[in-house]
């Protein structure tokens, strides 16, 4: 599997080249932490404009608000937002067509299965799957490994065959670089991180942005602030 990965997590053992990444010479490395909570913070110089074209997303694509995650399919804190916070966000801010929530990959250097479980989600998602097998991958965390993928996916009643020429060709590998060239662009280096604002059609303008899962009221307070019209002009 050509190496992705970025960072290592905090409290761990030096971080090191997955074998395939150092056979290949293709690595994309830097130093970062697994976020547990931080604070979000506001954007204070001009806001970036992030590219979403290809990334799976939920909700409706009209909405006007848009939250970005970057995440790692071994990272206990990106599994805990999933488990414990996510079904109040989707149930009141996504599916109400009120947001759209974007997944982005930062897979983590000390996480070994963190990019074949991303090439899983996305072949998945090549048959209309992807976010059954992002849920399934959290849910099965401490399996992960290259016997978990094809039971998923015959779990999921996918095309065996397509899943696998897709999952070993590792057709979406170079998505998961432009992810990673973008979290290094806003400065994340640890999962999950988040970004929140404005979306017209593919580009999320960032107001806002998380290293670490806030707490549903955290979310809540920032939708809510940009669902208000602008303020007037004096």
């Amino acid at each position: 599997m050509t190496c992705i990965v970025l960072a290592a997590c905090a409290g761990s053992a030096p971080s090191r080249d997955l074998a395939a990444g150092a056979e290949t010479g293709r690595s994309s490395h830097s130093s970062g932490i697994a976020y547990r909570d931080t604070p979000i913070r506001a954007i204070e110089s001009t806001p970036p404009r992030v590219n979403v074209k290809d990334d799976p997303r939920l909700g409706n694509i009209t909405a006007k608000i848009g939250i970005v995650e970057f995440s790692d399919y071994q990272c206990f804190y990106c599994r805990d937002f999933h488990l414990q916070q996510f079904a109040r966000i989707k149930k009141e801010y996504i599916d109400t067509g009120v947001v759209q929530f974007i997944h982005k990959d930062l897979p983590l250097r000390i996480h070994p299965q963190a990019v074949p479980a991303a090439m899983a989600a996305h072949c998945a998602g090549a048959q209309g799957r992807f976010w059954d097998m992002h849920d399934a991958l959290f849910a099965h965390q401490g399996r992960l490994g290259q016997n978990l993928y094809p039971e998923l996916a015959r779990g999921l009643k996918l095309d065996e065959a397509k899943f696998n020429t897709c999952f070993e060709s590792q057709v979406y590998g170079e998505g998961m670089r432009q992810d990673v060239s973008t979290a290094r662009m806003l400065g994340l280096s640890g999962t999950p991180s988040f970004l929140i604002g404005k979306i017209e059609g593919d580009t999320l303008t960032v107001v806002r942005q998380s290293r670490g899962a806030p707490g549903f009221e955290v979310f809540v307070q920032e939708i809510e602030k940009l669902r208000q019209p602008p303020a007037a002009a004096p």
